[in-house]
C-alpha cells in the first residue's frame, strides 16, 4: 500500500512514488460506526503558485470559470493585495486528484485567513469561517479544517479548489498555513505536529475500555467512577483532577445525566504513551433544553501505556472559559504557563493579563506563535516566569455597555477563576495588563482604575487618546495625582506611521506623566504603521517592564518545597576533579560513584528525553539505553525506580547517545521507572519499564500462547499500519 504525498501545482498533481507507506486508522468499539476506515494516508500540499483578483463574483467557484486573466499569487502569502485595499478577492487552484485517494476522509487544511472566508471544491462549499457583510465578523485568527464531503472531489481528474475572502480592515489575506488536502493521520502530524507510531491491538482495546467506562460514568452520573479512570497527576488543558470534578459534577447537576461521545477515534504510541486522536463531545440539558457543555472539538487524550490511566496533555498553552452569569453565555480565554509551572508544583508565579485589538480574539496568539515567543523570554530571556492570560475581547472595548457587561465579567467572574484554578499570586505588586491597540486601551483604563488589582500596565501602538467608551487613558492620567500614578510600572509605545494616530496619543500620555513627574518608559519608533511588524519585535520591551516590577516588589522566583510530606534532600555527586580533557582525548568519569535523585525529582514534564530498546525486561536482560543529543559522548548513570537500584555506575554514552545495562536480580515484577541523570546528578530523562515475573524464562511463549499476538499483528499488517513521521512547525507572522 501507498501512502499519498503530493505536491499541488497548476494542473496537476505529483505522486511521490514508493517511499511511504500507509497508516493506521482503527476504529473503537466506543465510537459510533462512521465512514470505513481507510488504509491510506493522503498528504497533497496545496501551497505554492495560485491565481488570485479582487473583486467578487460567485462565478469564481465554478470549477469551469476561466481565471487564467487572474495574477498569479504565492499561498500563503504576505498580503501584498490587502496593504491598502479592503473587500473581496478570491484565489483559485486546480490539480489532478489521484484515483488511489478515493474512499479516504478528507479534510482541507487552508491554515489562516485575513478576516472572514468561504471554500468551495468543485463549486461545493466545504466551509466558511466568520462572517461576511453587511454584519461582518472577522475570524483571522481561527485555524481552518474543512471536513470535504465524499460527493465533492474528483478522483482521478481535475480538481478546483476557491477560496472567497473578505478582508475587513488593515492588513488581510492568506497569511498562514498549512495548506493542504489530508487524512485524518495527516491532519494530525501536518497541523498539530503529532507523531508516532500506530498502537498495537491490546493497546486499542484497552483504550476502548477506558472510553467505555468514562461514558458509563457519565451516563449514570457518577463522577467517582469517571475519575478512577484519571492518573492522580492527570493535568488537560487546565484542568487537575479536582477542577475536573468539580465541572463535571456543575453540569450534571443541571443535566442529571451526561452523553459522552468520541467518534472517528484513532490511537498511536508516543515516548510510551498511547495519544487518542478523538472528536469528542459531551451534551446534556441546561434549563430543559438540549445543551453541549463540551461542544464536539478534536481531542488528544493521553493515556499511560502501563497504568491504562488517562494523565492529560499537561500543556502549557491552551483554551479555557469561564461561564458567565452576568454575560449569559461562556467567555473564551487563552492561557499560557510558564516553563516551571509543572516541574515546580508549589511555586505561586505573577500574571499577565493580555488584551488584544479590535476584531481579534483569545485565538490570535496561536498564529503568531506567541507560546513560543514567551518561552524564549523566560528562558534564555531571563525574565521573570509570569501566567499569561489572554481573554476574548470581541470589539467591546474591554468596558460596559448596553451590549455587554465585559469589564465586570472580567474582574468578577473571569480573574476569580483564573486566580482560584492556577497558581498564580495573589497581590496586585504581581498582577499586570498589557495590551495591542484597542487592547491597550482596556489595559490603562482597567489597570488605573483599578489599582487594589493591578500595579503594571504596558501598550503596543495602544488607543491611549481614543476611544468610543469612557475616558481616554491619557483623560484618565490628567485626572490623576502623581502619587496614584507612581503606583504604577508604565511603558508603552507606538510607531511613527500609525494610521489611527496612536503615536500622537504616545506622545501626550508622555507629556502628562513627565509634567507630575512620574517615572514611565515610553517609545515612538521612527517608521512603521499600525501592524504587528511595528510591535511583535518589542515584546521583550513590554514583558521585560513587567518583570522588573515584580522583582523590584519582592518575588521569589525559587521553588518553594512542599508543606507536606517533605523529601529528605539527596547528595549531589561531586563534579569530576580532574580538568575537562581536551577535545581529543577520552571523556573523564565523575570521580565519585553517582547518587540517585529522589523520586520527586522524576517530574511528569522529564518524561522521555531518553529511550530504552525493551520497555518489558526480565533481570539478567541486557538492553540499551539512548540518551538525548545532548548528552553523547558524556557520562551518565541509570537507575531503576523505585528503590532505587543502580544499573552499573557510570556509564559513557556512545557517539549515538548508547549505553548497554543488564537489568539485577531482586527488582520485583511490575511496573518500574528508568532514568537517567548526568555527571551533575540533573535527571535527563525518565520511562516507563515493565519487569516480568519469572526472569529470562518469560520472555518465551508456546505456540499456543503467541498466537494471538500474531493473529492481531496479521490484522494490523493488513490495515498498513505505519505512520510517517515528519514535523510541521508553524511559520510566519501576521503583517
Amino acid at each position: 500500500m501507498t501512502t499519498l504525498t503530493l505536491t499541488a501545482r497548476r494542473m496537476t498533481a505529483v505522486l511521490t512514488a514508493g517511499v511511504l507507506v500507509a497508516s493506521a486508522s482503527v476504529a473503537l468499539t466506543a465510537a459510533p460506526a462512521a465512514a470505513a476506515p481507510t488504509d491510506q494516508t493522503v498528504s497533497i500540499d496545496l501551497a505554492g503558485d495560485w491565481q488570485f483578483t479582487t473583486g467578487d463574483d460567485p462565478a469564481y467557484a465554478d470549477p469551469g470559470f476561466d481565471d487564467s486573466a487572474w495574477t498569479p499569487i504565492t499561498v500563503p502569502g504576505d498580503g501584498t493585495p490587502f496593504a491598502d485595499y479592503d473587500g473581496f478577492g478570491w484565489y483559485r487552484l486546480s490539480f489532478d486528484l489521484p484515483a488511489e485517494a478515493s474512499g479516504a476522509n478528507l479534510v482541507a487544511s487552508l491554515g489562516f485567513l485575513d478576516d472572514v472566508d468561504e471554500a468551495f471544491l468543485n463549486g461545493v462549499k466545504i466551509g466558511a469561517t466568520g462572517v461576511m457583510p453587511p454584519n461582518a465578523k472577522s475570524q483571522w485568527f481561527e485555524k481552518r479544517l474543512y471536513p470535504i464531503p465524499a460527493s465533492a472531489p474528483v478522483f482521478g481528474g481535475e480538481n478546483t479548489i476557491a477560496v472567497r475572502l473578505h478582508d475587513m480592515s488593515g492588513g488581510g489575506g492568506w497569511y498562514q498555513g498549512p495548506v493542504g488536502i489530508y487524512s485524518k493521520d495527516a491532519v494530525r502530524e501536518n497541523v498539530y505536529g503529532i507523531v508516532g507510531e500506530p498502537a498495537s491491538a491490546d493497546q486499542v482495546a484497552a483504550v476502548s475500555r477506558v472510553l467505555a467506562t468514562q461514558k458509563a460514568a457519565l451516563a449514570a452520573g457518577d463522577v467517582d467512577a469517571y475519575l478512577a479512570t484519571l492518573a492522580t497527576d492527570y493535568n488537560h488543558d487546565g484542568r487537575d483532577t479536582t477542577r475536573r470534578a468539580a465541572e463535571l459534577r456543575g453540569w450534571l447537576a443541571q443535566s442529571g445525566t451526561l452523553n459522552l461521545v468520541d467518534s472517528e477515534v484513532e490511537v498511536l504510541v508516543r515516548n510510551g504513551v498511547l495519544v487518542v486522536d478523538t472528536n469528542r463531545t459531551i451534551s446534556g440539558t441546561r434549563g430543559g433544553a438540549a445543551f453541549e457543555f463540551q461542544p464536539k472539538t478534536q481531542q488528544f487524550l493521553e493515556i499511560d501505556a502501563t497504568t491504562n490511566l488517562e494523565s492529560g496533555n499537561h500543556s502549557r498553552f491552551f483554551s479555557d472559559f469561564v461561564d458567565s452569569a452576568l454575560e449569559g453565555k461562556r467567555r473564551a480565554f487563552q492561557v499560557y504557563l510558564p516553563p516551571s509551572y509543572y516541574t515546580q508544583p508549589t511555586r505561586d508565579f505573577p500574571v499577565v493579563y493580555l488584551l488584544h485589538g479590535v476584531n481579534g480574539g483569545s485565538k490570535e496568539w496561536e498564529p503568531r506563535d506567541f507560546d513560543a515567543r514567551l518561552d524564549e523570554l523566560y528562558t534564555t530571556g531571563g525574565l521573570a516566569e509570569s501566567i499569561v492570560i489572554m481573554p476574548d475581547g470581541e470589539s467591546l472595548w474591554y468596558s460596559d455597555t448596553e451590549n455587554s457587561p465585559w469589564r465586570s465579567m472580567f474582574l468578577q467572574e473571569m480573574m476569580p477563576l483564573v486566580e482560584a484554578e492556577f497558581n498564580t499570586l495573589d497581590d496586585p505588586s504581581y498582577r499586570a495588563l498589557s495590551g495591542v491597540s484597542m487592547g491597550g486601551f482596556g489595559a490603562f483604563s482597567i489597570g488605573l482604575q483599578n489599582p487594589e488589582l493591578f500595579s503594571s500596565i504596558a501598550t503596543h501602538i495602544g488607543s491611549v487618546n481614543y476611544t468610543p467608551v469612557g475616558q481616554t487613558p491619557v483623560a484618565l492620567a490628567t485626572a490623576m495625582t502623581a502619587e496614584q500614578l507612581t503606583h504604577y510600572s508604565l511603558y508603552f509605545d507606538a510607531c511613527e506611521f500609525d494610521e489611527y494616530r496612536f503615536d500622537e496619543g504616545a506622545r501626550s500620555l508622555a507629556g502628562v506623566l513627565t509634567s507630575k513627574g512620574v517615572p514611565h518608559t515610553w517609545e515612538v519608533y521612527p517608521e512603521g504603521r499600525h501592524n504587528d511588524a511595528c510591535w511583535m519585535p518589542h515584546i521583550a520591551d513590554s514583558f521585560g517592564s513587567h518583570s522588573a516590577h515584580f522583582r523590584a516588589a519582592g518575588l521569589v522566583e525559587a521553588p518553594v518545597p512542599p508543606v507536606d510530606a517533605p523529601v529528605p534532600p539527596v547528595d549531589v555527586p561531586a563534579p569530576p576533579t580532574e580538568a575537562p580533557a581536551p577535545p581529543t582525548a577520552a571523556p573523564v568519569p565523575p570521580a565519585e560513584a553517582p547518587v540517585a535523585a529522589g523520586e520527586p525529582s522524576l517530574a511528569s514534564s522529564l518524561r522521555g528525553g531518553i529511550s530504552v530498546s525493551d520497555n518489558t525486561l526480565a533481570t539478567g536482560q541486557t538492553f540499551t539505553i539512548t540518551v538525548d543529543e545532548r548528552n553523547r559522548n558524556r557520562y551518565v548513570a541509570a537507575f531503576v525506580y523505585s528503590s532505587p537500584v543502580s544499573l552499573g555506575g557510570w556509564k559513557l554514552a556512545s557517539a549515538a547517545g548508547d549505553i548497554s545495562a543488564t537489568l539485577p536480580a531482586g527488582i520485583a515484577p511490575g511496573a518500574h521507572r528508568l532514568a537517567v541523570e548526568d555527571a551533575d546528578g540533573a535527571v535527563i530523562g525518565w520511562v516507563d519499564i515493565t519487569v516480568l515475573v519469572n526472569g529470562p524464562a518469560a520472555l518465551s511463549q508456546s505456540g499456543a500462547d503467541i498466537a494471538p499476538a500474531l493473529g492481531a499483528g496479521a490484522v494490523l499488517l493488513a490495515l498498513g499500519v505505519l505512520l510517517v513521521l515528519r514535523r510541521s512547525r508553524r511559520a510566519g507572522q501576521l503583517g
